[in-house]
């Protein structure tokens, strides 16, 4: 299990930085753009081939509804490789599913049985709101897929072609899913389409949504939003995660740091700056931080849903963000907020990929249930990004926040940590909020603000803090963060 899981942050690693490390070359001598899906690809059902395994029947498990399930093929990945993967259609048990919500995050074998839809998917079908459920896993965990990552790999550093990563793969599987569902024109007509998941579940709808306009949601945990300089591998970001790397490792060496050797070798795979990485691979292979930075503007900015928010924002989108603050994948939390604070996002205090969420970590989350009901439905409206304050007084941090637009939260609660290591690096992946860390906000009702007074320890140089708010929408518990903040300390607050 332990070898999947490295494999598959190694997987998502790849996406970031093969198509980054090597591409820019391809682009000079064989033409490559950096359009990386085509359209007429992702909709054209001919070439579908679509097997039916099980034709349209009453499902067995509840009787309340109707399922097909096919194979289809994703694409001809390359010449002689088709991708096939299974894709299973949920509609209501009369009439016709209006839109749907697809998710890639079934288990093979689960797929291959009808399936009993929770309470929240049964309100879906019941308002007329269709399911379809593929498979986006690493291809060790999919029957028939194994090897295909080593010659993936093979092809691309052959060819230089984005299209050999796991991104591009993983996104057609969604994308073409829509395409098979809505083929079926008896059971479904065209309606909203919301995606959800979280790691490469989370990616895949989020570049769908940028890349299909179909997609019309996403609900994204664990996964990037942001073209932050690290993401791009700024030197002077990538230099000072390196240093932090190599401090934290002497310390655990020496033994100040308590890490256990899974741990670390976990934190060596996946932390930014890891030696691993197919862009150190590149570095090594004497390619320039230029081309390195030239692709990374050419790929990335057709995967961050912020380096599309005007053309998302015409389109009337809805979207949902929620990286955790100790996560590997979606690690530039403080540069996104500082540059992004539009886009809403729920911060898991402590959480991310193999992390434990705080203590105080809201246990009633529902967002994606409140955000799918409003995406679909509407009703009363979901919190809207607010906006954060401080000030500094001597031994005190007094914060507030303020929701200027929509409704207002019920609840609110605070966390902080101070002198934080470098984004993506592995002691910023190590090191929790600590336990004590957190208080419950105050509200004033008549300025419509939420405030606390934190109390600055001795001997940090900077604290970051954050706060949760809370209310009940449409019956499910929403929750949405203020802005990740960081406070310089000046030398006699601490």
């Amino acid at each position: 299990m332990d070898r999947i899981r490295i494999m598959a942050s190694l997987f998502i690693l790849a996406t970031f930085t093969i198509s980054v490390a090597f591409a820019a070359d391809s682009e000079k001598d064989s033409g490559m753009n950096c359009d990386m899906f085509n359209i007429e690809e992702i909709l054209d059902e001919s070439t579908l081939d679509i097997k039916t395994l099980e034709d349209w029947h009453t499902d067995k498990p509840t009787g309340t509804t109707r399922q097909k399930l096919i194979e289809i093929n994703v694409a001809e990945w390359w010449p002689g490789q088709d991708y096939r993967i299974p894709v299973r259609m949920i509609v209501p048990l009369e009439g016709k599913a209006k839109g749907f919500h697809i998710t890639g995050g079934s288990p093979y074998e689960a797929l291959m049985k009808d399936s009993k839809p929770n309470a929240f998917q049964a309100k879906l079908l019941a308002n007329g709101v269709g399911i379809v459920r593929t498979v986006v896993k690493v291809f060790n965990q999919i029957p028939g897929k194994q090897g295909l990552e080593q010659e993936m790999g093979q092809l691309f550093l052959k060819d230089l072609n984005p299209r050999y990563t796991t991104v591009w793969i993983w996104s057609m599987t969604l994308m073409r899913a829509v395409t098979a569902a809505y083929a079926e024109t008896d059971h479904f007509e065209k309606g909203k389409v919301a995606g959800s998941g979280g790691s490469k579940n989370g990616i895949s709808p989020a570049t769908a949504l940028i890349n299909d306009e179909r997609f019309t949601a996403t609900c994204s945990n664990r996964a990037f939003a942001y073209y932050s300089p690290t993401r791009r591998f700024d030197k002077e970001e990538m230099d000072n995660v390196r240093a932090a790397n190599k401090a934290f490792f002497e310390a655990v060496k020496a033994g100040n740091v308590d890490l256990n050797k899974q741990r670390a070798r976990w934190y060596q795979a996946n932390m930014v700056g890891s030696k691993r990485s197919l862009h150190e691979l590149a570095l090594k292979a004497g390619r320039s931080w230029d081309e390195i930075h030239h692709l990374a503007d050419c790929i990335l900015s057709r995967l961050c849903v912020t380096e599309n928010w005007d053309r998302l924002t015409e389109r009337g989108v809805d979207m949902l963000f929620q990286p955790g603050t100790h996560d590997y994948v979606a690690f530039d939390i403080l540069w996104g907020a500082r540059n992004h604070p539009q886009l809403p996002v729920y911060y898991e205090p402590s959480g991310g990929h193999r992390q434990t969420p705080h203590s105080a970590a809201a246990k009633n989350n529902q967002n994606l249930n409140a955000f799918l009901w409003n995406h679909f439905f509407g009703g009363e409206p979901l919190l809207q990004p607010p906006k954060s304050n401080y000030t500094i007084s001597k031994d005190k941090l007094s914060v507030s926040v303020s929701f200027n637009e929509g409704p207002q939260p019920k609840s609110g609660r605070i966390w902080w940590i101070y002198d934080r290591a470098p984004a993506g690096s592995a002691p910023f992946l190590h090191e929790q909020i600590p336990a004590d860390q957190w208080m419950e906000m105050e509200y004033d009702a008549k300025t419509g603000v939420w405030t606390a007074a934190i109390p600055l320890k001795e001997g940090f140089s900077r604290i970051d803090f954050f706060s949760n708010h809370g209310r009940e929408v449409n019956g499910y518990k929403q929750y949405l963060s203020c802005p990740y903040t960081r406070v310089e300390l000046s030398p006699s607050q601490h």
